[in-house]
């Protein structure tokens, strides 16, 4: 936080937030606004779900309020009051789907950590900053030699490890092991943003590697049984990271549990533990804007569109959206996330 502001009114908005897993505990009003999908950048958006701080100042017509499903729970859900039963959406793509396939009576916003693709008729609001690393299992003091997964991986050797070039540690050619043991190479279930920006920043385009392990864990949570073994690696969102490890927004199964993504990459250190964050200076390859996506025609209507820009729109410091004015944003940094700035609210479509 910047100014003793920013500190204070964080402290009003964050004093009740509670973890990381929490569906709302009422079902939302029609008139309430309602979001799913990305497991990422939840955490956050549930500790601005109304009903968690009682902070979050309510929607530019003083009559709804904000509301945040999970990625995983239940198989189904009922969005809000008068909306019929959905699959509950786990990832971002699973939740751009189903904005897609309905209308703002049913679901408002899909969490997205990935941007938009190309044709997307969708406006993605950008909100923060994250980073996304490697991990593999931490080692423990009793055990050091617990994981076989090095300190630091170079781009290329990370890029060959997920494209079946290097399947041992000791096939690498730099940061090697002395282990002859297969590398169990983990990605998040196929919904996930964070797996489609992952795959795409090490230049893969490819849907399925023979390598590649056939069970897809929810993204973020390392404490899968899965992962209780020293040959696995799993890209880790850094900030979901710093947020579970050291802001308390973790909870449940929603925590690094077995793995560690302190790790370095090319050099730079990705998680700067001395000042409990992720280390800003990290290649653009592997940060991310976040977002929310909206339909095209809510955010032009005339009820819809101030209630959607009052949450989510720019903000000039005096008028516009809450999550990009200085409080937002201060609730942003105490979840891991770094601020985005000018860009914040800003709509990008597909092109």
């Amino acid at each position: 936080m910047t100014s003793a502001v920013a500190a204070v009114s964080l402290g009003v908005v964050a004093a009740s937030m509670g973890t990381a897993s929490a569906d709302p505990t009422v079902t939302p009003n029609s008139t309430d606004i309602v979001s799913v999908g990305s497991d990422t950048i939840q955490a956050l958006d549930n500790g601005i779900s109304s009903d968690r701080t009682g902070g979050y100042p309510g929607l530019a017509d003083g009559t709804g309020k904000y509301y945040s499903w999970d990625a995983t729970g239940s198989a189904s859900i009922t969005p809000k009051s008068g909306a019929g039963s959905i699959a509950r959406p786990n990832g971002s793509g699973a939740g751009i789907t189903e904005l897609n396939a309905t209308t703002n009576s049913t679901v408002d916003i899909a969490r997205s950590s990935r941007g938009p693709n190309t044709g997307s008729t969708d406006w993605f609001i950008p909100f923060a900053v994250d980073g996304v690393g490697w991990s593999s299992k931490t080692p423990t003091s009793t055990s050091p030699a617990d994981t076989n997964g090095p300190k630091t991986l170079t781009s290329a050797e990370l890029t060959g490890i997920y494209n079946c070039t290097y399947t041992t540690w000791a096939s690498l050619p730099t940061n090697h092991t002395a282990s002859t043991d297969t590398i169990k190479v983990y990605l998040p279930q196929a919904s996930s943003g964070t797996r489609a920006f992952f795959l795409k920043a090490l230049g893969i385009t490819a849907t399925t590697e023979p390598c590649w392990e056939s069970y897809g864990p929810e993204e973020n949570e390392g404490t899968d049984a899965v992962f209780n073994d020293p040959d696995v690696i799993y890209p880790y969102s850094l900030s979901h990271y710093v947020g579970q490890a050291y802001d308390s927004k973790g909870g449940g199964s929603d925590l690094p549990g077995y793995l560690s993504p302190v790790r370095t990459l090319d050099t730079t250190a990705q998680i700067l533990t001395a000042s409990q964050d992720w280390n800003s200076a990290l290649s653009g390859t592997y940060t991310r804007s976040v977002y929310h996506v909206v339909r095209q025609s809510d955010w032009s209507d005339a009820t819809e569109g101030p209630r959607l820009k009052g949450l989510l729109g720019r903000n000039n410091g005096t008028t516009g959206g809450w999550l990009c004015g200085t409080t937002g944003q201060a609730v942003v940094t105490s979840f891991g996330f770094h601020k985005l700035g000018s860009g914040c609210g800003t709509p990008q479509a597909g092109i």
